[in-house]
């Protein structure tokens, strides 16, 4: 596996998101880190490897509005009863660009 998602500075974030479902339900997630090229989320469910997910980021230091982002569950692990964690990749296509979110706060 590629060392990519480590290619990006993370920060802790410690904040709230949610994964759209297909039809339009928000699942509450932790957002615990944030890069421009992905972030690591806990949620209360398993992710599936490669399934294209929604994201709604609600990263107030960083942006003024929640941000909605496209991504890829790249892996998963089950963290305790219940309780999932998960690496999302946003693509190289689709990075956060973190100095113009800074300007837009």
């Amino acid at each position: 596996m590629s060392t990519y998602r480590r290619d990006y500075k993370r920060f802790i974030v410690n904040d709230s998101a949610s994964l759209v479902t297909d039809n339009g339900v928000e699942r509450p997630l932790i957002l615990e880190d944030l890069s421009a090229r992905g972030a690591g989320v806990i949620g209360n469910y398993p992710f599936q490897i490669n399934e294209e997910v929604s994201v709604v980021i609600y990263a107030p230091f960083f942006f003024d509005k929640p941000a909605l982002k496209e991504a890829k569950t790249v892996w998963c692990k089950e963290i305790n009863e219940n309780l999932w964690q998960a690496g999302l990749d946003f693509g190289i296509g689709n990075l956060i660009n973190f100095s113009s979110a800074l300007q837009n706060s």
